[in-house]
């Protein structure tokens, strides 16, 4: 499963790492962490893993996730993209033990945001065994994310109900539940959104997106040879 994630992350047939010799540095280019090398080694490594997911269900499933992303980390079984794979690793385990219906909630920015402080309790484990300064750092990502982007959902809601309102008052003859929830189902839309959701031809939809953007909904740019409406109240709320 690691192995198809980086894949499609990097588009590519990357796989378990077979070259000796990667370090991971600092900012001033000072060697950090060594991990381990080998294929064969990195495999046997990524087995145990694999079997603590599967088969370990004594500790508290966000105890359980922050040990598994540490242990892959520090595997770092690919040459590229550890990084970005260990984060859908996190959403993952989430999702596998019940406590995450969809990947709503960006874990990521937390990380970066407080990078030194991630990798400073990453190397704490390594050198110190400080496992209880990491494991607070990552239930503290948790929680602060999930507050977090539930007000985010709370201003998306809130903004969708209002603007469905506007649109269904000043353009009635076009206005439908689908395509309110369409138009906030990305920060954007296109024609073939609409047509496949089966909200009209293409002259009907693009008559749509035409009086949507003339009443202030949405705003049209040019994308190659393409036009997309972008729905910028929802772009304010996730930026």
């Amino acid at each position: 499963m690691c192995i198809d994630i980086i894949q499609r992350i990097k588009q590519n047939n990357s796989n378990i790492r077979k070259t000796s010799g990667t370090t991971l540095s600092n900012s001033n280019g000072e060697t950090i962490y060594t991990p381990p090398s080998g294929e064969k080694n990195i495999r046997d490594k990524m087995a145990n893993l694999e079997k603590f997911i599967n088969n370990n269900q004594t500790y508290d499933p966000l105890i359980k996730m922050a040990i598994i992303h540490y242990q892959f980390e520090a595997i770092h079984p690919f040459a590229d993209g550890n990084g970005r794979t260990g984060r859908i690793l996190l959403l993952l385990c989430l999702k596998i033990e019940k406590l995450l219906d969809v990947p709503a909630i960006f874990l990521s920015q937390y990380i970066m945001d407080s990078k030194t402080d991630y990798y400073k309790n990453l190397r704490a484990v390594t050198e110190n065994n400080d496992w209880n300064s990491f494991i607070l750092y990552m239930l503290d990502m948790i929680e602060q994310t999930a507050i977090k982007d539930l007000a985010r959902l709370e201003s998306i809601m809130t903004v969708l109900s209002t603007v469905g309102n506007e649109i269904k008052q000043k353009l009635p003859k076009i206005y439908s539940k689908d395509l309110i929830e369409l138009l906030f189902r990305l920060p954007y839309t296109k024609r073939k959104h609409l047509i496949d959701e089966g909200l009209g031809t293409p002259k009907t939809v693009g008559n749509y997106l035409i009086k949507l953007e003339e009443n202030g909904f949405l705003k049209s740019i040019k994308v190659g040879k393409e036009k997309l409406y972008l729905n910028e109240e929802l772009m304010k709320i996730l930026e």
